[in-house]
């Protein structure tokens, strides 16, 4: 059931866009830690979680697509690089996986200035960069179930954090019982799409189909697993909890449970990556947080609630939250990351001590 048709989304773009994504979206450079998200949703804004993901999960069958649709007929298949997820047990429906994403992108609020569809982008191709720096010593259908999680981990954000859903008895923390409020309404949201469909248009969206439902409760199990890692409650005490799995063992020595485990750290990680990007990306990321957190601190001062932590625009500095960031959360964070691959603390703990001493830099200003 491999699409290798082109997505509509792609053969409606002029030609000049689609060669533009095409070179974009190759796998290689989709891998790159450097890869500006920004650069595709200048292309096309409300699809770029859809193209990023399906260039991603979809790889090597998505970028075939493209060259058949800019007519590059001299391009094999086999000579693609990509992770060929369909050649998994579980017989994936493509094409149903491709409508499920495009209606979870359209769940994620584009007035977000952080946690939108960009965002969900961002974190697909983060995650596919750690995982080619591990060296891909993980499960194959594993590693399908960790970038299916991160595409859907924030869908339907409002914007404010769960600690404004709890203080202001919301109706998600009346749902969601003040439990994880968000993690578990994203997760909800992500399944109920795909069980139920599109209530309008009345078509299930399960591209799991043809599994057993044994296989089925398993993935589900994983997915839900993974984007209730990436609540922000939970990080001390996971990075403590890898850091004590993992400390003297390299990949290969750990088993298949613990490597599970990485896994979802590298997720959390990839949600927390901002500070561990270059230059122009650390800034308008960094931008984007404290638009959409200065806005709850408003909505917080108007309500007579205690104003949360770095969301007062009147007592925020821009510098001074990104080193406590980076310093208390980020760095040991990686640090721990690094402990088990190599190439993270070759290729990213640099850029996150340039970035803080880009902040010390700008504090004196």
């Amino acid at each position: 059931s491999v699409s290798q048709n082109c997505l509509p989304e792609f053969a409606r773009l002029d030609l000049s866009q689609q060669t533009s994504l095409f070179e974009l979206l190759s796998f290689s450079k989709l891998r790159e830690w450097d890869f500006n998200v920004f650069d595709i949703s200048a292309i096309d804004e409300e699809n770029t979680l859809l193209f990023v993901a399906w260039a991603i999960i979809g790889s090597p069958y998505s970028q075939f697509a493209m060259a058949k649709q800019l007519g590059q007929s001299n391009l094999q298949l086999s000579h693609l690089e990509g992770y060929s997820f369909a050649d998994l047990d579980i017989k994936i429906e493509f094409g149903t996986l491709f409508s499920y994403l495009c209606a979870i992108q359209k769940d994620y609020k584009p007035s977000n200035p952080y946690h939108n569809a960009i965002h969900a982008a961002d974190d697909v191709q983060t995650l596919h960069s750690l995982i080619h720096m591990s060296g891909n010593l993980f499960d194959a259908e594993e590693i399908f179930s960790i970038l299916v999680a991160s595409a859907v981990h924030d869908v339907k954000h409002p914007g404010m954090n769960n600690a404004f859903q709890t203080n202001t008895f919301s109706t998600l923390a009346l749902i969601h019982n003040d439990a994880a409020v968000l993690e578990s309404e994203h997760s909800y949201h992500a399944y109920k799409l795909m069980i139920q469909g599109l209530s309008d248009e009345g078509d299930n969206l399960n591209f799991l189909c043809h599994v057993t439902t044994p296989k089925f409760a398993e993935i589900r199990k994983r997915i839900i697993e993974a984007v209730m890692h990436t609540d922000m409650s939970k990080h001390f005490s996971t990075v403590a909890s890898i850091n004590n799995q993992t400390v003297g063992k390299t990949l290969d020595e750990m088993d298949l449970k613990l490597r599970w485990g990485i896994l979802m750290y590298m997720l959390h990680l990839a949600d927390i990556s901002n500070p561990a990007k270059g230059s122009p990306m650390f800034q308008l990321w960094t931008d984007r947080c404290l638009d959409e957190f200065f806005a709850q601190g408003d909505n917080e001062r108007k309500l007579g609630l205690p104003i949360s932590p770095n969301c007062d625009r009147n007592e925020t500095k821009k510098p001074e939250s990104q080193i406590g960031f980076i310093n208390f959360v980020v760095k040991p964070a990686y640090e721990v990351l690094a402990g088990i691959i190599p190439m993270v603390g070759e290729n990213i703990l640099p850029i996150i001590e340039n970035n803080l001493m880009y902040w010390e830099d700008q504090k004196g200003r």
